[in-house]
């Protein structure tokens, strides 16, 4: 293992990520580390944070969003004391006894609540905490400076008060704004640190392309389909157009209309990221005809194409207030959705369509709509539906159909249906464990129809 060399674009990359995170790891007096990157390497970020919470228990991504100061921390520890209890018996079954129980706050100071969490979590677990690192990312941050004034509080609370817990633990943020944690860097030059990511994931499907070896017509597309997506960064309508010519002329040419589709999608939605609302109208149409020919040659995604080159056309007739315009692409897309059996498709088509007859104050035709999009949730997974765009459409319609409403009653049975009896509560996002627990549940009631 410690011969091991990356031998492919990805892993070049990923080795990079961990030597900016060994450096870190190796610093003894660090504590924290904001690590920068731009957009683009995000990507990379994400997927080293996954591999390490999968590979370690002592990686926590801690989600709390940020609201108060002085309530923060104690919103972590009960975060961190739900992740422990949600692996309890996953825990005995590995042989684990994972009896541990948290401190009891009282009038526990939030920060100290914290430490005290973790300092008894890692004392009762020390072979499965011998350290602990915690990846803060609240959802949101509207308060900065009184984050970082929380940082540094946790931060001086560590180098005094508790100096043994702070040689075990790290606490890690990451993000793309150049001048976050600044303040806080100036503020705790002796353990704050900052690290430059620059792993180049731009790139990575010119590099993947280049090193497939792949040859003949199927290389040739692969090649100018990756540096027609690199297009899209540039505003250079020439160049996208050559390279749009150069990949039809592969894909038309060798009937592979689902790429063709694809092409013509990208081109939809430069244009439309660049303003030019005609372009982009045309390209949407063509992707529906290339779509229409992929679907008559019975290709598995015809449907599915079909569908986003009527999406990719009614956002050019939304962006140019055209709604009952947009409303016909929304309608004539739920045709293809339902065909395919795509709930979650047949959901957004109704929705928006409902969406769009509203904005021209056609209140009686939107409600249609909007339970039809309610009555598409049947074809999501139950244990789904709370976490897709079903939830928009219930809210949707919660909102213009009020208790005195004639179609009131109607509403709620439906929401019944699709949720059961305390729909309202169902109405909440699930977590991923909740959305992992239902779908077990849903599993083996199929397995035993009995219970």
């Amino acid at each position: 293992m410690q011969n091991w060399q990356p031998t492919n674009p990805v892993e070049r990359r990923m080795m990079a990520a961990h030597e900016d995170w060994l450096a870190f790891a190796n610093d003894k007096s660090a504590r924290l580390l904001y690590w920068h990157t731009n957009e683009a390497d995000v990507e990379l970020l994400k997927v080293f944070f996954q591999g390490q919470r999968e590979l370690s228990n002592a990686v926590l991504e801690l989600s709390a969003p940020f609201d108060r100061a002085d309530q923060y921390p104690a919103d972590l520890a009960e975060e961190i004391i739900a992740f422990y209890d949600a692996r309890r018996e996953g825990s005995v079954r590995t042989g684990i006894v994972a009896d541990w129980r948290p401190p009891v706050r009282n009038q526990t100071e939030a920060s100290h609540y914290l430490f005290a969490v973790l300092d008894s979590l890692m004392s009762y677990h020390p072979d499965v905490f011998p350290g602990m690192v915690l990846v803060l990312a609240p959802a949101g941050i509207s308060k900065p400076k009184a984050f970082e004034a929380c940082l540094d509080e946790l931060l001086e609370l560590l180098e005094a008060r508790y100096a043994g817990l702070s040689r075990r633990m790290r606490l890690v943020l990451w993000g793309t704004d150049a001048d976050a944690y600044t303040w806080l860097e100036n503020r705790q030059p002796q353990t704050v640190r900052r690290a430059e990511g620059v792993y180049q994931m731009q790139a990575l499907p010119r590099e993947l392309a280049a090193q497939s070896g792949e040859r003949g017509a199927a290389g040739q597309f692969r090649r100018l389909f990756v540096e027609l997506t690199e297009s899209l960064a540039h505003e250079d309508p020439s160049r996208l157009e050559r390279l749009r010519a150069s990949a039809l002329a592969v894909s038309d040419g060798k009937k592979w209309f689902d790429q063709s589709a694809t092409v013509h999608l990208l081109a939809g939605a430069a244009y439309l990221k660049w303003g030019s609302e005609d372009h982009a109208l045309n390209a949407y149409r063509e992707a529906t005809m290339s779509a229409h020919q992929a679907r008559d040659a019975s290709h598995p995604a015809g449907n599915k194409l079909v569908v986003n080159g009527l999406f990719g056309e009614a956002s050019v007739q939304i962006t140019r207030g055209r709604y009952l315009e947009a409303a016909r692409c929304y309608a004539k897309a739920a045709e293809y959705a339902d065909a395919d059996k795509d709930g979650v498709l047949l959901v957004e088509s109704y929705r928006m369509q409902a969406w769009c007859l509203d904005r021209e104050r056609e209140r009686d035709a939107a409600l249609d709509a909007g339970f039809q999009a309610l009555r598409a949730g049947e074809g999501i997974e139950p244990a789904l539906r709370s976490n897709s765009n079903l939830q928009l459409a219930a809210g949707w319609m919660l909102d213009r159909i009020n208790w005195l409403h004639i179609r009131r009653g109607e509403l709620e049975r439906t929401l019944e249906a699709l949720y059961g009896a305390h729909w309202k509560e169902a109405l909440n996002s699930l977590s991923p464990a909740d959305v992992s627990a239902q779908l077990m549940d849903d599993e083996k009631s199929k397995e035993d129809p009995a219970s």
